[in-house]
């Protein structure tokens, strides 16, 4: 479920075989400001970086598609935007917002054919992180080059706006406590952002046509349902939402819990189940960290996810060194017998029920979007059920959803750098995603 796990090559390099892909959408801009409370949510707002077309052709054509003749300059910006954490407290987070760029010649190539540049945007839910340098935008400012992964694709080769929250808890936020896997304050983080982004963009001139994409892998699939769901009960009103591409997202922590949270099964990625067991413990009030895992020193566990450390560090910690903590600890290496018992046997458990209520979706939402549910088959961490089922509680309802079932076939071998589909997964999963999405932009779809 982490970031730091799904980089395989740096700007997922199996988009090579895309063909470049037209930034213009099918909906005009109507030209006028139109995020009702955009103004409230934007805070301030610093360029990071300003990378122009041919800077940005060099580094498309070296890492993702050497046959390319155009990309896309960029300009990074950093948003800093108010929102509203877990338990009603007001937080000022950050972000990364990325916006594309045409060069001269490809904006006279769209005046040729009687139409003009205009920017579509992608809201990116980036997968788990555990320290605060892999924020976004602490990622995009660290060597003064392009460099988080997804903005060089999505704006530097796709041409879409690509507005990347770095969530409460990382970036200008890191003195909160992320609120790992909880769905209110999630989805909420990413449309404030949202808001914030058209209003910096509308205030700089920049020409929107106001198509909304919403992607994620891992978490980040499963904020991008949360924020799909908030944005069609009415959170954002002044665009059009096209897309959900939910890559790998863990739909149903109940249900991964019940995978899980078993003393017979062997943890592959512990380090994300304890991220679960502390933000839980901290949010909720009738949940006691004490009660839910071995380790005894309660303030030094809650610290380990302080930002301060990587999932190397947090499984030292944790007392999980052998193999560096990946796929060698039994459950109750973690969780205490007590509470895998009560998990296992008792349906009235208090976290399975906060569990069910922090599912990315609602049993009672019927989406009106899109929505691609694009998951490995062979994945380990993240098992491919949880986008089966979401598939088939979604198809139920009648929505136009897809399920994308990425055989192992499809994905890069394994390595010692990469043991694990779900890390070699996210290049084809973004891929296909990024496709989809294009497609829909040009009314293929």
């Amino acid at each position: 479920m982490t970031q730091s796990i799904k980089k395989g090559s740096k700007y997922l390099l199996s988009l090579s075989l895309m063909a470049f892909i037209s930034a213009c959408g099918v909906d005009g801009n109507t030209g006028a400001n139109s995020v009702e409370s955009g103004s409230s949510q934007l805070v301030s707002a610093t360029v990071i970086e300003d990378v122009n077309t041919s800077t940005m052709l060099q580094v498309v054509q070296s890492s993702i598609d050497a046959n390319a003749t155009n990309a896309f300059g960029y300009k990074a910006v950093k948003i800093v935007y108010n929102t509203v954490g877990e338990n009603g407290e007001a937080v000022e987070a950050s972000g990364l917002l990325v916006i594309p760029t045409a060069s001269t010649e490809y904006q006279a190539y769209l005046a040729s054919l009687g139409t003009a540049f205009s920017v579509s945007m992608i809201n990116e839910n980036h997968g788990t992180i555990f320290a605060n340098a892999e924020a976004p935008t602490n990622v995009e400012v660290y060597n003064g080059l392009p460099d988080y992964p997804s903005a060089v694709v999505m704006s530097g080769y796709a041409g879409f706006a690509s507005i990347i929250p770095d969530y409460i808890g990382y970036g200008d936020s890191s003195s909160s406590v992320h609120p790992y896997m909880l769905k209110k304050a999630s989805a909420r983080a990413s449309v404030d952002m949202i808001k914030a982004s058209i209003k910096y963009m509308e205030d700089n001139g920049v020409v929107l046509n106001h198509q909304l994409y919403v992607s994620g892998y891992s978490q980040g699939g499963y904020n991008a349902m949360a924020v799909a769901e908030s944005i069609e009960n009415g959170a954002l009103t002044n665009v059009n939402l096209m897309g959900v591409a939910s890559m790998a997202g863990p739909h149903s922590i109940a249900d991964l819990g019940d995978r899980e949270i078993d003393a017979t099964h062997t943890m592959v990625y512990p380090a994300f189940l304890g991220y679960l067991a502390d933000s839980y413990a901290y949010y909720y009030s009738d949940i006691n960290l004490s009660d839910v895992v071995v380790e005894s020193d309660t303030e030094m566990y809650h610290n380990l996810f302080d930002g301060s450390k990587d999932e190397f560090a947090i499984h030292a910690g944790l007392g999980l060194s052998v193999n560096g903590g990946f796929g060698y600890y039994k459950a109750d290496a973690l969780f205490n017998d007590t509470f895998i018992n009560d998990y296992q046997n008792n349906v009235n458990s208090i976290e399975r029920s906060k569990f069910v209520e922090n599912q990315s979706y609602s049993t009672t939402w019927t989406p009106k979007t899109k929505i691609n549910l694009i998951h490995c088959v062979d994945d380990e961490i993240i098992p491919f059920s949880m986008s089966q089922n979401a598939f088939n509680d979604l198809n139920a309802t009648g929505a136009d959803v897809t399920l994308s079932a990425i055989p192992s076939s499809y994905i890069s071998a394994e390595t010692t750098a990469t043991p694990f589909v779900h890390q070699r997964c996210g290049e084809v999963a973004y891929g296909t995603a990024i496709t989809w999405f294009d497609n829909i932009r040009q009314g293929k779809i």
